[in-house]
């Protein structure tokens, strides 16, 4: 996958980029719908480790997945915690965190979405939501500007999402449009919060699987 060779390449230069932006500016946009108790989150494509660390600092346990090596080494090395698990996988199959049998009350894609080619979306969608428990939430910001082909970046809208969550029993609560965090006028971001109804409880304990 030409993004993630790209990403390996150039992981010192954008883990520190990454750095510079401080979580709760780059993503209070999500923070009501995080409950006030602590929680198991599924960073998808967490970078330099910026927002797992954050979340992590609160007392959230935190699954990261990240599969450019070079990406994960540099966060591995900034952030240091033992409630931050590294899993090398990637979407769309999520394999690795699949087999571990793990749910999570709230997944973070951040600048992901786009790199995911548009057939691979419904695959993906249908991993996260069933990664979700009820009553959870899924944060996605879609990046909107122009395409990388180094990077693979892909068209990106809001309406997908709407449609893939109507499929999977999910809705779209909140839409936000943004300016990009580092400052690149040729950038702008969709803030996307999609949330599974509540059907049951869940006492928060699966993150134990995951250390056993």
């Amino acid at each position: 996958m030409k993004a993630i060779s790209w990403y390996d390449k150039n992981a010192a230069e954008v883990a520190g980029s990454y750095e510079m932006a401080k979580t709760e500016n780059v993503h209070e946009w999500f923070f009501e719908y995080m409950p006030k108790r602590p929680l198991v989150i599924l960073d998808v494509g967490a970078g330099s480790g910026r927002d797992a660390a954050y979340f992590s600092s609160l007392g959230h346990d935190v699954v990261a997945v990240e599969p450019s090596a070079g990406m994960r080494m540099e966060a591995m090395q900034k952030h240091s915690s033992q409630k931050i698990q590294w899993i090398d996988d990637k979407l769309p199959a999520l394999s690795d965190v699949t087999r571990r049998g793990l749910f999570f009350d709230f997944i973070l894609l951040s600048a992901v979405w786009m790199h995911l080619p548009i057939n691979d979306r419904p695959r993906a969608f249908r991993k996260l939501i069933n990664l979700l428990k009820p009553g959870g939430f899924l944060a996605i910001t879609l990046r909107k500007g122009a395409l990388d082909q180094e990077r693979e970046f892909y068209d990106v809208s809001v309406e997908e999402l709407e449609k893939l969550s109507r499929d999977h029993g999910a809705y779209v609560a909140k839409v936000v449009n943004a300016t990009d965090a580092l400052g690149r006028t040729d950038v702008q971001w969709i803030q996307v919060v999609i949330k599974l109804p509540d059907k049951g409880t869940n006492d928060g304990s699966d993150f134990a699987l995951l250390k056993s």
